[in-house]
C-alpha cells in the first residue's frame, strides 16, 4: 500500500500513517447535534472526511467511518419545550433534515450513525467504571469528572491546568468538587426527558457519549478521531480523559484530524453566535458539485471564508471542467485500432497526471493540489482537442478510465453536466418566451431549459447557415439576457449558465 500523511493535531506535525490492523482504517467523527438545521460548517466536515475515506480506499484500506448524532443536549430540550412538543421529535426532525441535504451534497454517508439516546445503558455502565476507577464522583443526582485526576489532560489542545484555573468558575446548581471537573450525567430538571440511574433520573452529559460510542462501535486505540477544530477544547479533550479513565489503556485513538474554521463575514460560524448559513439555503442557490468544489479547494486545516465571490470561483472552475468533458464526450471516433503518436503522448501524459493528482491526494488530502493537477490534464486535452477532430476508442476509454478516477476520488458527481445556477424554473420561463418570440414551435409544454436552449441554437445555426447574422447576433444575445451564454467550438455549438 501507498504511504498516506497527513497532519495530527496530537503531535501537531504530519505524520506517516500507520494502522493498528494491516490494511484497515477505522475513523470516528464527531456529528451533528440535532436542535437546528445543519450549516455549512458542518457540510466542509462531512465533505472532508468523505474525501478521506475515498482516499484509505483508493489507497486499498478497508474502512470503517462511525459519525454519531447527539439527540438529547440541553438546546433540544429547550427548543421542544418552545415547540410545546418531545426531544425525540426535535432530534429526529432535524437528523432526517441532515441526512437529506448531506444526500443532495453527494457525501455518503457513514457506515453507521448511532444515536446518544440509543446507548444509554452503555453510557450508565462506563460513568460507575470512572467512579469505580476514581476519575468520577457523584454529587446530588449529578456525576463529574475529575479533571486533576487526568495526569495529562490537556495533551491535545496544549493547555495547561494552571491557565484553566484561571478562567474557571462553578456555575449556580453545580455541585462540583473543583471548578475544573465536567459533567457526566445530570439530575432532571421537572418537565425534562431522563432515564433511570443509579444516581437517580437523568441523562449524559454531552462528552462521555462519543466516549462511549466511539469504543462501543471501534474499540480501543482506533485509528482515527475527527472532527471540526472548534471541538478540540473542551469536547476532544475530555473525551480522552474519560475513555483513558474507562479503559486505563492509552491511546484512545491513535491519530487526530481537525477541519478548520468556516467564517462568515471574517467571523467564526457558530449556532450561539447567530451567523450561520444553512446547509438547505445553500443548496438553494448553488449546485451540489459547486459547493463540494469551494469546500476542496481549500486545504482541510485551513480557515475557509464563505462569501460570493469564492463561490463564484468555485462556479467558473467547475464550468471550465464541465465544458471540457463535455467537448471530449462529443469527439467522433477514429474508425482504426492503431494508436497514433500523439494520442499515445495524451495518455502518457494523463498517467503521469494520475500520479501525481494521487501523490498530492496521499500528502496531507491537498486537494487545492489535485484540482491544479486535473486543470493542466484538461488544458492539454482541450490542446490536443484544438487540433484533431477524432480520437481511436482505445484513447477515448483509457481517458474516461481517468476521468472518472478524478472525480470519483472527489465525491464529485455527473460534474459534466454541472451548471452555476441550481434553480433554473425563473430562466426556463423566461428562454420559453424567447422560443416563442422567434416564432419556434414548441413540441411539450413541458419542455426542459436544455430542449429549449437546444431548439434556439438549431435556429441560430441555420441562420448562420444562411448567412443571416443579424438573426444569429440576436438569439445569442436574447440568451445572454438570460445568463445563457454560448460557445462556438469545432462546429458544434454549447451552453453553459452564469451565476444570476
Amino acid at each position: 500500500m501507498n504511504s498516506i500523511y497527513f497532519h495530527d493535531t496530537m503531535q501537531g506535525k504530519k505524520v506517516e500513517f500507520e494502522p493498528r490492523i494491516p490494511g484497515e482504517m477505522s475513523m470516528y467523527v464527531c456529528g451533528l447535534t440535532t436542535s437546528n438545521d445543519s450549516h455549512i460548517g458542518h457540510a466542509r466536515t462531512a465533505i472532508v472526511f468523505d474525501v478521506i475515506r475515498r482516499i484509505f480506499r483508493k489507497n486499498g484500506y478497508k474502512v470503517k467511518y462511525i459519525s454519531n448524532f447527539t439527540d438529547i443536549d440541553d438546546k433540544i430540550i429547550q427548543k421542544a419545550q418552545e415547540e410545546n412538543t418531545t426531544a425525540q421529535e426535535i432530534a429526529e426532525r432535524y437528523m432526517h433534515r441532515y441526512i437529506d441535504v448531506i444526500q443532495k451534497m453527494h457525501i455518503s454517508e457513514p457506515d453507521m450513525y448511532p444515536k446518544v439516546t440509543d446507548h444509554i445503558p452503555q453510557i450508565i455502565e462506563a460513568v460507575e467504571k470512572l467512579i469505580e476507577n476514581g476519575f468520577a464522583y457523584e454529587s446530588s443526582g449529578d456525576v463529574y469528572f475529575r479533571v486533576r485526576k487526568s495526569e495529562e489532560y490537556g495533551k491535545l489542545s496544549k493547555k495547561k491546568l494552571d491557565e484553566l484555573i484561571s478562567g474557571a468558575r462553578i456555575l449556580p446548581g453545580e455541585k462540583k468538587e473543583d471548578p475544573l471537573d465536567f459533567a457526566l450525567w445530570k439530575e432532571a430538571k421537572p418537565g425534562e426527558p431522563f432515564w433511570e440511574s443509579p444516581w437517580g433520573n437523568g441523562r449524559p452529559g454531552w462528552h462521555i457519549e462519543c466516549s462511549v460510542m466511539a469504543l462501543k462501535y471501534l474499540g480501543n486505540h482506533f485509528d482515527i478521531h475527527g472532527g471540526g477544530q472548534d471541538l478540540i477544547f473542551p469536547h476532544h479533550e475530555n473525551e480522552i480523559a474519560q475513555a483513558e479513565g474507562i479503559t486505563c489503556a492509552k491511546p484512545f485513538c491513535h491519530y487526530w484530524i481537525h477541519t478548520g474554521w468556516v467564517t462568515l463575514d471574517k467571523v467564526k460560524m457558530s449556532k450561539s453566535v447567530g451567523n450561520v448559513f444553512r446547509i438547505k439555503d445553500a443548496l438553494k442557490h448553488y449546485h451540489p458539485n459547486v459547493l463540494r468544489y469551494f469546500f476542496l479547494a481549500t486545504l482541510y486545516s485551513s480557515p475557509l471564508e464563505f462569501n460570493v465571490e469564492a463561490i463564484e470561483r468555485a462556479g467558473k472552475n467547475v464550468e471550465k471542467i464541465a465544458t471540457s468533458i463535455r467537448r471530449f464526450q462529443d469527439v467522433k471516433l477514429q474508425d482504426s485500432s492503431v494508436i497514433p503518436p500523439y494520442e499515445l503522448q495524451l495518455l502518457e501524459f494523463f498517467s503521469r497526471a494520475q500520479d501525481e493528482y494521487h501523490s498530492h491526494l496521499r500528502d496531507n488530502f491537498n486537494t487545492p493540489a489535485a484540482f491544479g493537477t486535473i486543470h493542466v490534464a484538461l488544458r492539454e486535452l482541450n490542446r490536443v482537442l484544438d487540433e484533431i477532430e477524432s480520437l481511436t476508442s482505445t484513447t477515448m476509454k483509457q481517458i474516461e478510465s481517468y476521468l472518472q478516477d478524478f472525480f470519483e476520488t472527489l465525491g464529485f458527481v455527473d460534474i459534466q453536466n454541472t451548471t452555476f445556477v441550481l434553480d433554473t424554473s425563473d430562466i426556463t420561463n423566461a428562454i420559453r418566451d424567447v422560443v416563442i418570440s422567434f416564432d419556434i414551435d414548441l413540441p411539450d409544454e413541458n419542455i426542459s431549459l436544455d430542449d429549449l436552449v437546444n431548439l434556439l441554437i438549431q435556429k441560430r445555426t441555420e441562420a448562420r447557415k444562411n448567412k443571416d447574422f443579424s438573426l444569429s447576433d440576436e438569439i445569442r444575445d436574447q440568451l445572454q439576457k438570460h445568463q445563457i451564454v454560448l460557445e462556438d467550438s469545432q462546429g458544434k455549438t454549447t451552453y453553459r449558465l452564469e451565476k444570476q
